[in-house]
């Protein structure tokens, strides 16, 4: 594509697993919530669904508009706020690695879980795991990463029933983001050269920003690289049920 946005390694393997679980629910009215570059929206309403995003980052925004979602014909509306028909309009609502920009993440789910029709579902992901907090987190403006507990008693706490909580993303997720703490640092470093370190700043360039991802990119663009990703789709796959990923993903029901 002769855009600026190319996906992650971790988006990726994400995608391959909130993709198995999207295609086990009924095509319905959908709302991504911070749909960033529109990626993965495009690809739900090319299934059948009707997608709405909502998406706060201006500069997500633009490109969302004039550059992926080109693709699904115009049939997505992008949103940077919410509207007063959403409540109980949607069977399904995705936000995925949004909870842990949130400061009140109960109250949020709450709000977000009001805007699902009875019998709808909601899926989350988050990054897993508090101990492995480092400068990716601060880079992207995070509050927090999830431990499972931790994880399933805000889901309830909101008044939700789960349905489904997998651990994905191990070995090459748990990879990257070492690999990744490197550059973090540096870019910190150089956000505080510019005096731009407020959180804001990295919540709306965490699911857009893509220098580095471009050169992998071509790499797994490659027949060698396609084959090595289905290696690690492989493996996430063995793995999900396990503690060992990087992130978690949780399918919550609304009775």
């Amino acid at each position: 594509m002769d855009h600026s946005w190319v996906p992650s390694v971790r988006y990726l393997l994400r995608r391959a697993r909130v993709l198995d679980k999207t295609r086990a629910l009924s095509p319905g009215r959908l709302l991504e919530v911070g749909c960033g570059a529109g990626s993965l929206l495009a690809e739900l309403v090319a299934e059948g669904h009707q997608g709405t995003g909502l998406e706060t980052s201006e500069a997500a925004r633009r490109l969302a508009f004039h550059s992926l979602c080109e693709f699904a014909g115009g049939e997505i509306a992008i949103e940077s706020e919410e509207s007063d028909d959403w409540e109980a309009g949607f069977a399904t609502i995705l936000a995925l690695d949004v909870l842990e920009h949130i400061e009140d993440d109960v109250v949020t789910l709450k709000r977000w879980f009001s805007w699902l029709a009875p019998g709808g579902h909601i899926l989350l992901s988050v990054p897993a795991h508090s101990r492995r907090w480092g400068s990716g987190d601060i880079w992207a403006g995070h509050f927090r990463r999830y431990d499972r507990g931790a994880l399933v008693d805000v889901v309830r706490a909101a008044g939700m029933e789960i349905t489904h909580i997998e651990c994905y993303g191990f070995p090459v997720a748990n990879l990257t983001e070492w690999l990744g703490e490197r550059h973090y640092r540096k870019a910190l470093q150089e956000r505080e050269r510019n005096g731009a370190l407020e959180r804001e700043y990295g919540n709306s360039r965490s699911g857009i920003e893509r220098t580095v991802y471009q050169r992998v990119f071509a790499g797994l663009s490659s027949p060698l690289g396609r084959a090595l990703l289905h290696i690690a789709l492989f493996l996430q796959r063995m793995t999900i049920g396990t503690n060992w990923g990087s992130g978690y993903i949780v399918v919550a029901r609304k009775a």
